[in-house]
């Protein structure tokens, strides 16, 4: 038993078995949520950027599946034209570089190297630069977040940009932790499994605009607090659940496992029993986002002025997850849409 890959078993009992996820919206019907205006008009400025790039055809395809302006525009969908704009960059940027850092896996040195390029790169784009670094990235596409920087600097006070800086250097060092999971042949405990996918997930940087996206300053006691963490987690959490249980096919079909799902069947051995578990504990999640929101709300600390931009904020994070959801249905990123039942259920083989 110990000469076989533990992901590679897992994969191969899960293998042929059928999936069914009912209809998650409902979870979320109490939530906003929406589509931008201005996706039409974006798309049509991003699709026509990227048919003038020398792509490769599988590159390009992956491309379209994503739909980057559909995401962002699920995901903030009462932001300003332009704010909307700057954050359909953010999404193709970062998607471009998660990739980039995900296929040096094998070259840890060529890895580290992009780390800490891109973290120089962030610092300058954001008027933070130490002196004595110097960025040597030379790639376009990962130096285009320099427009994205000029656009954040133009609205955040340097406070702000440290606050989103500790987030983004969170992640660039977390990937690390993602390339060591990758090329383990264990799975990890649950524990474990979500206290780096916390991090790797990317989450934190984008949750980093939401401020630039609802067009708010919070009050900075807000940001620090344990209840502000709350409702950050808990969007990360609720994010990364989704996407699991839509994208699994996917994973699967690509060779992995690593997932909350794959690990919950692991441990009880039903592909049912892992789903509902999955379930289960976004409803538990939703419900601890609106305790705590509603708490921080009632607070009588809070100014006029304050409490419309906690509230804005507050109804930003829940697009994220509604937008996400939707997004994940509508987009060809997962190909879960013709799985989908008229009852809005998911039943696939895997």
């Amino acid at each position: 038993m110990h000469d076989h890959n533990e992901k590679e078993l897992l994969a191969k009992r899960l293998k042929g078995q059928r999936l069914v996820i009912s209809d998650m919206r409902p979870i979320f019907a109490h939530w906003p949520r929406g589509q931008n205006e201005n996706y039409q008009a974006v798309k049509d400025i991003i699709d026509k950027r990227f048919a003038a790039q020398p792509m490769k055809e599988e590159a390009r395809k992956a491309f379209d599946n994503l739909n980057p302006a559909l995401l962002a525009a699920r995901w903030w969908p009462t932001s300003s034209k332009h704010q909307y704009s700057v954050l359909t960059d953010l999404i193709i940027w970062f998607g471009y570089w998660d990739d980039l850092i995900e296929s040096l896996g094998p070259d840890p040195s060529a890895a580290d190297d992009l780390r800490n390029a891109t973290k120089v790169l962030v610092r300058e784009s954001l008027g933070l630069a130490v002196p004595e670094q110097r960025m040597t990235i030379s790639n376009p596409l990962i130096l285009s977040f320099k427009d994205i920087g000029e656009e954040i600097s133009t609205v955040y006070d340097e406070e702000q940009r440290q606050t989103f800086l500790v987030r983004f250097d969170q992640y660039i060092d977390s990937t690390v932790l993602e390339a060591e999971a990758d090329r383990s042949e264990k799975l990890p405990s649950l524990k474990r499994y979500w206290e780096v996918r916390i991090l790797t997930s990317g989450m934190g940087t984008l949750l980093s605009f939401t401020e630039f996206a609802a067009q708010v300053r919070l009050p900075s006691r807000l940001v620090c607090s344990a209840a502000y963490e709350t409702l950050w987690v808990t969007t990360i959490l609720i994010n990364s659940i989704v996407n699991d249980l839509v994208s699994f096919k996917k994973e699967m079909k690509a060779g992995s496992v690593l997932s909350s799902v794959a690990i919950l069947y692991h441990q009880v051995d039903n592909l049912d029993a892992a789903v509902q578990m999955s379930l289960a504990h976004l409803r538990i999640l939703v419900d601890e986002f609106d305790r705590t929101a509603n708490t921080i709300l009632a607070t009588s600390r809070l100014t006029s002025d304050e409490l419309d931009a906690v509230s804005k904020v507050v109804d930003t994070l829940r697009m994220i997850n509604t937008g996400n959801l939707d997004w994940s249905l509508q987009s060809k990123r997962y190909g879960v849409s013709q799985f989908m039942t008229d009852a809005g259920q998911i039943e696939l083989v895997l």
